[in-house]
């Protein structure tokens, strides 16, 4: 499985160089301009979407690049299946935000930017990537179709073992792995931005406070430290 903990660390530690180059010059320089003000008025102003939205658009076009450069992956999913499914995890993710305390109504566009940037990190690496591609989709009549409930299984549900004696034990070890280097990146994703999302309600008024900065923070250093985690514990404990 070293081609895929190359592939999604490399994924994880981009985006998060991303991130770094993008709002760190906006942020120092309003940290400047709002020295004045309130702290809660300063958590209150939001990021601008022109580069918010820059920053997703890039994080989409790197991961991309990274996940089929590295593993010269095939597509395992159609157009369309690729953005049904990025379009239901894009609610789930919206969802989950309103259980971090997230008022849904305030800054929508800005809401829905920062779920659809939390799904693609985490859905892309698996539709765009083997074997995990081959899990979630299945052939019928020539065309790839979506099994959702898969999706949710190979994230979220037990380690697959298959049990097929025409499989080669060390295909299932492999599929195994990678399967686990999904869950644990997916979790620290998760696990990353409900922890920021609580920071806030804080009334520090630092500008990494500024909505939507603590998930897409939270999101993106989460994701490095699964990564991170399932590599040491997949390629050297194992």
């Amino acid at each position: 499985p070293t081609a895929a903990a190359i592939t999604l660390t490399t994924h994880a530690v981009g985006n998060a160089i991303l991130l770094y180059h993008i709002f760190s010059p906006l942020l120092e320089h309003d940290a400047i301009d709002m020295t004045h003000l309130d702290p809660s008025v300063i958590i209150d102003t939001a990021i601008p979407l022109k580069n918010l939205g820059h920053f997703v658009a890039l994080s989409c076009i790197l991961s991309i690049a990274i996940i089929w450069g590295c593993q010269r992956a095939t597509l395992k999913l159609s157009l369309v299946n690729n953005m049904i499914l990025t379009g239901i995890a894009t609610v789930f993710a919206q969802c989950s935000f309103i259980l971090c305390g997230i008022n849904p109504m305030k800054l929508p566009i800005h809401t829905f930017i920062s779920a659809l940037y939390v799904t693609t990190i985490t859905v892309l690496p698996i539709t765009l990537s083997a074997p995990s591609g081959e899990v979630i989709a299945s052939s019928q009549h020539g065309k790839s179709r979506l099994n959702y409930e898969a999706v949710v299984a190979y994230l979220f549900g037990p380690i697959s073992n298959n049990s097929n004696p025409s499989t080669k034990n060390k295909q299932q070890l492999y599929q195994r792995k990678v399967q686990r280097m999904h869950q644990y990146s997916t979790l620290g994703t998760l696990i990353g931005m409900c922890a920021c999302a609580i920071f806030r309600v804080l009334d520090h008024g630092m500008q990494i406070q500024r909505y939507p900065m603590p998930i897409i923070i939270g999101a993106t250093v989460g994701r490095v430290g699964g990564v991170l985690m399932t590599v040491l514990v997949t390629v050297t404990v194992e």
